[in-house]
C-alpha cells in the first residue's frame, strides 16, 4: 500500500509531491523564468501557467484535487535550519489501499481555511479536498485568497460549521493586549508575530480536537523489511523496502530524533544500481526541508562467521556546504528485518522473491537466524 505525500503549492495551483528532486527542478526552473521578484509575489495565472508547463516538462504530477476517504488528521512537528515548523497532516485512503497525505504549514492561510471544513467532515467518509485561488481587493489593494474546498461523494461542498476566524481573532486581540496596555501597541513587526503565533496555536488547538474523533484503531501492518541506525546524538535513520504490484521497489525513509522535535518522513522509489565491484544494489535519495539531501543504498553483505548473506544497507548526507556526501554512523543491527506480517505470508510474498532473486538473500531466513549468527560469532571469540 505505497503512500505519498503531497502539499499545496500556491503558484500552482495545485498540489505537487513533498520533497521530490523533479518537482523541485521544476519549480526551481519556472522560479528563474518568472523572476525571484515576480515569485515571491505569489500566485498570478501567468505564473501559474509557467509552473504547471514546467513540471510537465520534467514528467512531474500535480493534482488539482485528492480524494480518499478521511483516515486520519494530526499535526506534525519539522525542523529546518534551527527552525521549528508545524505541519497539518491530512490522510486519505483510496480503494485500492493507497494513501495519500496532505501536508500544509499549519501557519498557512490554506490550512487554517481547510480545518473549519474538516471539523465537519466525518472519519471514513468520502472526500475530495481541493482549493483554487481568488483575487479580492481591500484598501485599493489587490490580494490573492487561497480557498480550500472539500466535497463530499456526491460532489456536495462540506461547509464550516463555526466561524473559526471570528474566534481565533478574538485569541489574537487576547494575546496583544498586554503590548497595547504598555504602550507597544505600534509596534507592527511585534504585534505582526503575536498575531501569527496566536493565530497558528488556535488553529493548532481545532486540529488536535478533530484528530481526537478518530478511533485507535489495529491494523495490520503491510508487510515490509526495515533497516534502522541511530547516530550518536540520538537521531534514527530508518528506511524500508518493499515490492508493489508492478514489481517496483519502494520503501519511506524516516528522520526522527524526538527530544530534538523532528520527524521526518519520505516515500521514496529505489534505483536499481551495481556498485563499483558489479554487486547489485539499491538506491535512493531525498531532499530534506534544511536543503540537505539524504541518501540510502540498500547493499548485500555475508556473515565472515555462517557464510550467510543478508541484506544491509548504508546512509549518507550531504549538506549544501559540503563538497561530497559524508557516511552517517551509527549503531544498528546491520540487517533488515522483515516484520510480523511479512514473516506470515512466507516466500510467497513478492518482496522476499524480489530479493531472493535480486540478492540471492533470503530475508526470513535473516529474521530467523540471527540468534544462530551471535552464537557462532561468541564460539569464534573463545566465548
Amino acid at each position: 500500500m505505497p503512500t505519498r505525500m503531497m502539499q499545496r503549492n500556491n503558484i500552482v495551483n495545485g498540489f505537487v509531491l513533498v520533497n521530490d528532486e523533479a518537482t523541485n527542478k521544476a519549480l526551481a526552473a519556472a522560479k528563474e523564468e518568472v523572476g525571484e521578484a515576480a515569485w515571491k509575489q505569489g500566485h498570478s495565472e501567468e505564473r501559474e501557467k509557467i509552473a504547471r508547463a514546467k513540471l510537465k516538462e520534467q514528467g512531474v504530477r500535480y493534482e488539482t484535487e485528492l480524494s480518499g476517504k478521511l483516515d486520519k488528521v494530526d499535526v506534525a512537528e519539522t525542523q529546518a535550519k534551527g527552525t521549528t515548523f508545524k505541519k497539518l497532516r491530512v490522510t486519505l485512503e483510496q480503494d485500492n489501499g493507497d494513501k495519500v497525505i496532505l501536508s500544509a504549514d499549519l501557519n498557512s492561510e490554506y490550512a487554517q481555511r481547510l480545518l473549519p471544513k474538516l471539523e465537519s467532515a466525518e472519519p471514513g467518509q468520502q472526500i475530495t479536498i481541493g482549493g483554487f485561488a481568488t483575487k479580492v481587493e481591500r484598501d485599493g489593494r489587490e490580494f490573492t485568497n487561497h480557498v480550500a474546498t472539500i466535497k463530499d461523494a456526491n460532489g456536495q461542498e462540506i461547509k464550516a460549521k463555526e466561524n473559526h476566524f471570528e474566534k481565533a481573532q478574538e485569541a489574537v486581540k487576547a494575546a496583544q493586549e498586554p503590548m497595547i496596555a504598555s504602550g507597544m501597541g505600534n509596534n507592527k513587526t511585534v504585534m505582526n508575530k503575536i498575531a501569527e503565533s496566536a493565530r497558528e496555536k488556535y488553529f493548532e488547538g481545532l486540529a488536535q480536537n478533530i484528530a481526537g474523533r478518530f478511533p485507535e484503531r489495529e491494523r495490520t501492518s503491510p508487510p515490509r523489511l526495515g533497516y534502522h541506525i541511530r547516530t550518536q546524538e540520538g537521531t534514527w535513520h530508518s528506511t524500508s523496502l518493499y515490492v508493489d504490484q508492478d514489481g517496483k521497489p519502494k520503501g519511506t525513509l524516516i528522520v526522527e530524533n524526538k527530544d530534538a522535535g523532528i520527524r521526518e518522513v519520505h516515500p521514496v522509489e529505489y534505483t536499481e544500481r551495481e556498485s563499483k565491484a558489479g554487486n547489485p544494489m539499491l538506491s535512493a535519495s531525498v531532499t530534506r526541508e534544511d536543503g540537505s539531501k539524504l541518501y540510502v543504498n540498500i547493499v548485500p553483505k555475508e556473515n565472515q562467521h555462517t557464510g550467510e548473506r543478508y541484506l544491509s544497507a548504508v546512509f549518507a548526507q550531504r549538506t549544501p556546504d559540503m563538497e561530497k556526501a559524508q557516511t552517517i554512523e551509527g549503531r544498528s543491527k546491520d540487517y533488515f528485518e522483515a516484520n510480523e506480517t511479512m514473516l506470515k505470508q512466507g516466500e510467497q510474498n513478492r518482496t522476499v522473491q524480489y530479493v531472493q532473486d535480486r540478492f540471492a538473500v533470503n530475508p526470513l531466513e535473516n529474521a530467523r537466524g540471527q540468534d544462530k549468527a551471535k552464537e557462532a560469532q561468541a564460539v569464534a571469540m573463545g566465548r
